[in-house]
Formats: C-alpha cells, sequence, structure tokens
C-alpha cells in the first residue's frame, strides 16, 4: 500500500520551504546588523561633517565646537603624520603615540573613511570609531561602546517568531493541501474500484486522518508557544522557556517528517536504495553514538555479541535505520536501568538472524503485540505523542526489514522486556 499524503511532491515543497527560511534568516540577521551600522555611521559622518566645516575657520574654538556634539562623543583630529593635534577626551594629547596605525585612520587613509570597534589605548575604554579625512587632517569621533550601543546595533530578529510561524503554517497547508487532493482523487475514483480497492481506499482515508491529527499536535503546539511569546509580556527566562518548548515541537514535527519520507521513498521509490556488504557492528555503534546521552540519562547499556566484521548484504542507511528505531523505542518506553542485547543467534541459507531484546517494561497485554508495527498505533492513548516519538519507528522497522527479504516479530521475553527477532541477507 502506498502512502499517499507524503508524496515525494509534498516532501520536497516542505524542503524547499525550510531551506528558504534558514536562507532568509542567515542572510537577514547579516543584513540587518549591516544596516544598523550603516546607519550609526551615517550618524557620525554628519558629526564629521560639522566638525570639517566648523574647523576652517581659523578662529574656531574647539571647546564651544564639543558643545554643539553629543556630551558622550569622543573628537579627536589628527594630521597625516598621524599625530594627535586635539582630543577633547585627553588634555595631554600631545603626548599620545601616533596614531597612523589605527585601524580607522588606517582606512581613511586608502579610501577617506575608517570604522573600527575596540579598546582605546589612551583612555582604555572600549569605542566605536569613525574617521573621515578633510584636507590635510582626520577627522574622528567616537561612540562608548556600552550596553545602550550594542543594544542598537544588535539585530532585533522579531521577525525571526513571524518567520517560523510562517514556515509551520506553510508546511502543515502543504500537507493538508496533499491530504486534501488525494481525498478528491479517491472519491472520484470510488465507483470505479473493485471491493479489494474499497477497502483500500477505507484504509488510506484513515491514515490520512491519522497523519492530519499528528501533524496538527504539534503545530497546534508551536502557534500556542509563540503566540504567547508575541502577545503577553514575559520575563527573559520564561520566554526562552516558551521558545525552548516551541523548539522541541518543531523536533517532533521534522521527525515526523523524515519518518514519512523514509516510508514514502521505500513505497514509491525502491530502486533508488543501493545494496552492498555492510558491517553491521558499524551500524550498531553509529546508532548507540547518536543516542548516547539520553541513554546514560535513563541509565541504558547496549551490549552486542555480533562479530565484529560480520557482514550482511544491504542499504547502510536503511540498516540504520532500523537499528536507531529499535534503540529510539527502548528509550521512550523501557523505563530505566535497561540493559538491551543484540544477539547474532544462527545463520541458515541465505539469511542471518538477529535478536533485540531489553529488560524493560515490556507490553503486558500480549493482544497488542501484532499491532507494534502498524503506522501510528498506540498502546495507551497518548503513548507516542508524550514521549516524542513520530509513532512511525516500528513500522519503519518492519518495512525496511521486508524491503531486504527478511520478517521480523515481537514477543514478551522472559524476565520481563521485550524482543524482536529479525532476519536479514548476508
Amino acid at each position: 500500500m502506498k502512502f499517499i499524503p507524503a508524496t515525494a511532491n509534498a516532501v520536497m515543497l516542505c524542503l524547499i520551504l525550510v531551506i528558504f527560511s534558514i536562507g532568509v534568516v542567515v542572510f537577514e540577521l547579516p543584513q540587518e546588523q549591516k544596516h544598523r551600522k550603516e546607519v550609526m555611521e551615517a550618524r557620525l559622518d554628519s558629526y564629521t561633517e560639522v566638525v570639517n566645516l566648523y574647523t576652517r575657520n581659523p578662529d574656531c574654538d574647539m571647546d564651544s565646537l564639543c558643545s554643539l556634539l553629543p556630551p558622550n562623543i569622543r573628537l579627536t583630529l589628527i594630521d597625516n603624520s598621524g599625530t594627535v593635534m586635539y582630543d577633547n577626551y585627553m588634555n595631554l594629547f600631545s603626548k599620545v603615540e601616533n596614531h597612523a596605525a589605527r585601524p580607522e585612520i588606517a582606512a581613511a587613509a586608502r579610501t577617506g573613511k575608517g570604522n573600527d570597534i575596540r579598546l582605546s589605548t589612551s583612555t582604555g575604554e572600549k569605542y566605536m570609531y569613525y574617521a573621515k579625512h578633510s584636507d590635510d587632517v582626520y577627522i574622528r569621533v567616537a561612540l562608548p561602546y556600552d550596553i545602550q550601543l550594542q543594544h542598537l546595533l544588535k539585530p532585533k530578529g522579531t521577525f525571526l517568531y513571524y518567520l517560523l510561524i510562517l514556515l509551520i503554517l506553510g508546511i502543515a497547508f502543504i500537507y493538508y493541501k496533499q491530504i486534501i487532493d488525494d481525498y478528491k482523487l479517491l472519491k472520484s475514483s470510488e465507483k470505479k474500484l473493485s471491493l479489494e480497492h474499497e477497502k483500500n481506499i477505507v484504509i488510506k482515508q484513515e491514515l490520512t486522518g491519522n497523519i492530519a491529527h499528528e501533524l496538527r499536535t504539534p503545530v497546534t503546539g508551536i502557534r500556542g508557544y509563540l503566540e504567547t511569546v508575541l502577545n503577553i509580556p514575559l520575563d527573559r527566562a520564561k520566554e526562552r522557556e516558551f521558545i525552548g518548548k516551541a523548539y522541541e515541537q518543531i523536533v517532533t514535527l521534522s521527525d515526523l517528517i523524515r519518518d514519512m519520507t523514509l516510508l514514502s521513498k521505500l513505497n514509491e521509490s525502491p530502486a533508488s536504495f543501493q545494496f552492498q556488504p555492510v558491517v553491521l557492528q558499524n551500524i550498531i555503534d553509529k546508532a548507540r553514538t547518536e543516542f548516547n546521552d539520553a541513554l546514560q540519562v535513563k541509565d541504558i547499556i547496549i551490549r552486542s555479541s555480533v562479530s565484529k566484521n560480520f557482514c550482511v548484504y544491504g542499504n547502510d542507511n536503511l540498516l540504520y535505520a532500523v537499528f536507531r528505531n529499535l534503540i529510539e523505542n527502548v528509550i521512550n518506553y523501557a523505563g530505566e536501568n535497561v540493559t538491551v542485547q543484540i544477539d547474532n543467534y544462527k545463520q541458515q541459507g541465505k539469511f542471518a538472524y538477529f535478536s533485540f531484546s531489553d529488560n524493560g517494561a515490556g507490553i503486558p497485554d500480549e493482544k497488542h503485540l501484532p499491532r507494534l508495527f502498524e503506522r501510528f498505533y498506540r498502546v495507551g492513548e497518548g503513548r507516542t505523542r508524550d514521549t516524542g516519538g513520530s509513532g512511525l519507528g516500528l513500522s519503519i522497522v518492519k518495512n525496511v526489514i521486508a524491503f531486504h527479504g527478511g520478517t521480523i516479530s515481537v514477543r514478551n521475553r522472559r524476565g520481563g522486556g521485550l524482543e524482536f527477532l529479525f532476519s536479514l541477507p548476508y
């Protein structure tokens, strides 16, 4: 059965939307910061113009000139050789070292204008400098690089909240539109379908409803958290907490899209997966490394008796998805202080047989075991959603094993926990 809603076109549109949003962020933040700096430089340039006009008068009084400027402006006049002729922040400016090598002066010597943000060796304070060459003198003005100035130069990033909302709504719209289009297509062909096809329609409609429900949950959560941040005054800690919760929902949404994409690709583009000998222990180690932090938090140990150089024949990315989802299933549902054991217990014919077991919580009611591999099936209401899973992990495991020609089953382990038994070609 093909996975209709998550078609390649829908996934591609979502990827394009995400990439575009990332591009906007990467481009816009530096541009906003650059714009704010240019505005500040334009302001400082206007001060140099005032100084330039005032100093053309041979009888000008520098103290009177400084009174025309904002009180926190530092004004320095430097001749072409780099000698400081005047500085309103220093009395003995004649003894200050030569300024020809200062970055803003060197830049002004080359292009007529220069700027820099650094500590002053004369006063020990940090300034934003702006220098302009006029005739035979460099006019340099500076503002203290204090918290107020840093705030003015820092990009606000408010657009990020709106961009994030638009991104989530855009992804939701794409998938909802895909669901509606598929539903209309199915309805229009109902009369022409056989009894078996009609049965498939019911299954697909149920799957569509499940997907819509799974998408709606993280999207609603993200919207709620961000609306709170945007509309209600919060302290910094609470604001970060809400943004963090929105991010967690985005990760959930991302995992859901990733898993739906993989299932769709298995059904629609099987030829795109290349098979080759794969060292299985390397796959196990890679999956264990990915979840290292989560395993440590729950005190979960993974042990493997698979020979170091034992190879199976398959696609390494798909086989990685098998062990990634099996380990993630243990983290989400097995509990704490759990040991996972991975064994290769026999080889027969063209297949090797493996056991993936844990001594965790297991599933006491065995009526659920045959349905664990169904998409979005939950042993208890909210079980997958509460733990942050996509609800597709074990379905992916079964589909990948079947794609390799193997089989998989699950049973309660003696002494507690679950045991997955599966085969792979070698």
